[in-house]
């Protein structure tokens, strides 16, 4: 069969047209497949405390698409503990993301920004046992429970966990053998006498004074055996700022840390820790932990918060 130009011009046109088709439906069907930019937020924070009667600006807590969050809002005028749901507008067709829940504590708070601890309902711990566990105002012991290897520290009638106390021992014989003197003022405190303590303390000195050195029963240190206050003096006022610049206060700020204790309450951290500075109060978290606090400056609660973002990345 003869060729002519014009029937090759043809076989171009109509070869032309077929590409074009195709190369437009797969653009299409292209587009159709490529995903949409889904809408995401991030929650910064997990727990807040405000004042009561304070104003809540809720979108300073997260961080994303916050022009498509939803939540809910609270009344702060009344105290207690409330939870704020965030949420995209339309999680249906624009994200998969599930509804984040921050929670808000409005307590009374004093001109030293310390809150009141009996303002706020607390978290239960689930790890008691553990060396590295967090109680504060916010994180209480589980009710009734006990630590079950209490023995007693350096001949004294104060007790201490099992671990804590062989730590304290080294620590208690590296302090005499430079001619150091100290004296061990309280160790493990029951909840009922936990309970005394505190009321004592509110009726003398007043509940700020209460809330600035002296912890909520279910709510101290004292009460998971590893925490001990200890002191240059046996006499007289001998839980004052004044153990600071004793030569017991100065090594324990200097070489606790090597037998597993921590400075609980820095003199600077009292924004984070929410309690007076306590140059006096020791709490055993190991020694590599320990260490880890005292290289970096962290209190207990940055560096409890720091390692549980870790694991959650």
């Amino acid at each position: 069969m003869k060729v002519t130009s014009i029937s090759i011009k043809l076989m171009l046109v109509f070869l032309l047209l077929l590409s074009g088709c195709s190369t437009n439906k797969e653009h299409k069907k292209s587009q159709e497949q490529s995903p949409t930019k889904q809408k995401t937020f991030t929650l910064n924070s997990s727990r807040i405390q405000v004042n009561q009667y304070a104003t809540i600006n809720y979108l300073d807590y997260v961080s994303g698409n916050t022009d498509a969050i939803e939540y809910n809002t609270i009344d702060t005028s009344k105290l207690g503990t409330y939870e704020v749901t965030y949420s995209l507008e339309d999680t249906t067709t624009n994200s998969n993301q599930e509804a984040k829940t921050m929670i808000v504590d409005v307590v009374r708070t004093y001109e030293n920004g310390i809150f009141n601890p009996t303002d706020l309902t607390p978290e239960t711990i689930t790890n008691p046992e553990s060396i590295t566990a967090l109680v504060n105002k916010t994180h209480q012991i589980p009710s009734g429970w006990v630590p079950n290897d209490l023995v007693e520290v350096a001949g004294s009638s104060q007790q201490l966990r099992k671990e804590a106390a062989e730590a304290f021992e080294a620590f208690y014989q590296a302090a005499k053998n430079q001619g150091i003197t100290c004296y061990i003022i309280s160790g493990y405190r029951t909840n009922d006498a936990q309970a005394l303590y505190w009321q004592r303390q509110v009726e003398i000195y007043g509940e700020e004074y209460a809330s600035l050195y002296s912890a909520y029963p279910g709510r101290s240190e004292h009460q998971l055996g590893l925490a001990i206050d200890i002191s240059n003096q046996l006499t007289g006022n001998r839980l004052t700022e004044q153990v600071a610049n004793s030569d017991i206060g100065k090594f324990i700020v200097s070489d606790g840390y090597k037998y597993g204790f921590i400075l609980r309450y820095p003199q600077d951290k009292i924004n984070i820790t929410n309690y007076g500075y306590e140059p006096w109060h020791m709490r055993y978290v190991g020694k590599e932990t320990a260490e880890k606090i005292h290289q970096s400056t962290l209190t207990f609660e940055e560096y409890i918060e720091m390692n549980s973002v870790k694991k959650t990345v």
